[in-house]
C-alpha cells in the first residue's frame, strides 16, 4: 500500500541516496500520521535544509575549519555555441578577459574528449524549444589547465526573438578566501570602514568565533546576551567579536540569529503540522506578531500563505 510504513522507509532511503549524491534540492512530504517515521521525515527535511543553506554560504565549508568559496562558471552561447556573455568568476576561473571568450565558440575552451561529448549532444538539445541536462565538461584555463566538472547545460527560447541559446553553469570551490583577496593565509585582518585594521584574528580567534555560531545555531530558541557578556564569555573582547564575526560570517551576530530563526521557522511550516503559534516559540520570537512581521520582510510571503502554498 502507498502509505504503508515500508514505502516510507523506501522515501527515506531515496532522500539519503539524494543527499549523498549531493542534491541538497530533495525534500519528502510530510505524511498525516504522527508516529516515529513521520517524526524523521521532519528531522531530515531540516538538516537538509541546513545543510543546502550551508552549501549557498560558504560552499560546504566545515565549520570548525577555513571556510570554503563558491566561484560559479557561468557562459551564455547562441544556437551555434558562441560565447555572448561571461560573468567575472568565469573569466577568474578561466585565467582570462571577457574579450578573449565572447564571439568565440566554446569548443575553443575544450579538450578532445569533451569537443566530442558537445557535438555529440547539442543537436538533441536544440531539436526542443526548452531542454535541459548535465554534462561532465572538461575546460582548459588560459595557462593551459583543466577545469573538470559535472556542468548543467540550458537550452531555451530567447525573449528579443534572436532564437534558441544555450547557458551552461557550474559550481567550483576553492579552499579559503577567494581569488585576488590579498588577505594573509593564518591571519586575518579585520577593518572598520576605511581605516587601518585595529585588529588580527588567530586560528585561535577564528576558532572561537565559529564557536559562537555554533552556539547560535543550537540555541535558536534562546536569547544571546548582550556582546559584551558573550565577549567575556568566549574570553574576547566586543570589538575583536563584533567585527571578527561580521567579516567571518558577512552579517552581525544579531542579524546572523534572526536570520537562522527565519530559515528554521520556514523549514518547520513547509515540512511539519505544528502551529504557527508553537513555531514562533520554539524558534525565539517574542509573540506571533512579531514573527509574522519578520516573516514577510525576509520572504514575502506571511507564515499563513507559505502554509497555505505548501499544501
Amino acid at each position: 500500500m502507498p502509505n504503508s510504513d515500508d514505502f516510507r522507509v523506501k522515501r527515506i532511503q531515496k532522500m539519503l541516496l539524494e543527499m549523498a549524491k549531493g542534491n541538497f534540492f530533495y525534500s519528502l512530504e510530510p505524511s498525516d500520521k504522527n508516529d516515529n517515521i513521520a517524526s524523521l521525515v521532519v528531522m531530515l527535511n531540516m538538516v537538509n535544509e541546513e545543510i543546502r543553506a550551508s552549501f549557498v554560504h560558504q560552499g560546504f565549508a566545515n565549520a570548525h575549519h577555513t571556510p570554503q568559496c563558491i566561484i560559479q562558471l557561468s557562459l551564455l552561447m547562441d544556437a551555434h555555441s558562441t560565447v555572448e556573455m561571461v560573468t567575472n568568476g568565469s573569466c577568474s576561473l578561466l585565467s582570462c578577459l571577457p574579450k578573449d571568450v565572447i564571439g568565440k565558440p566554446i569548443t575553443e575552451l575544450m579538450t578532445e574528449t569533451s569537443r566530442r561529448k558537445w557535438a555529440k549532444k547539442l543537436p538533441k538539445l536544440l531539436k526542443r524549444e526548452r531542454s535541459e541536462t548535465v554534462l561532465h565538461m572538461e575546460l582548459i584555463t588560459h595557462q593551459g589547465l583543466v577545469l573538470s566538472n559535472d556542468c548543467h547545460i540550458s537550452v531555451f527560447n530567447s525573449l528579443d526573438g534572436t532564437g534558441q541559446k544555450i547557458l551552461l553553469n557550474t559550481v567550483f570551490f576553492s579552499k579559503g578566501e577567494p581569488f585576488e583577496t590579498g588577505l594573509p593565509k593564518k591571519t586575518l585582518k579585520v577593518t572598520k570602514g576605511i581605516k587601518e585594521p585595529k585588529v588580527i584574528l588567530s586560528p585561535k580567534d577564528i576558532q572561537m568565533i565559529r564557536d559562537v555560531h555554533d552556539m547560535i545555531l543550537n540555541n535558536l530558541e534562546k536569547d544571546l546576551p548582550q556582546l559584551k557578556d558573550l565577549a567575556l564569555q568566549m574570553g574576547t573582547n566586543e570589538y575583536k567579536l563584533k567585527y571578527g564575526f561580521k567579516q567571518l560570517y558577512g552579517t552581525t551576530i544579531f542579524r546572523c540569529l534572526v536570520q537562522e530563526r527565519l530559515r528554521k521557522t520556514r523549514t518547520l511550516i513547509q515540512h511539519s503540522d505544528l502551529s504557527l503559534k508553537q513555531i514562533a516559540h520554539m524558534t525565539g520570537f517574542k509573540s506571533p506578531a512579531h514573527f509574522s512581521r519578520a516573516f514577510k520582510d525576509k520572504y514575502g510571503l506571511s507564515p499563513s500563505e507559505l502554509r497555505e502554498t505548501s499544501r
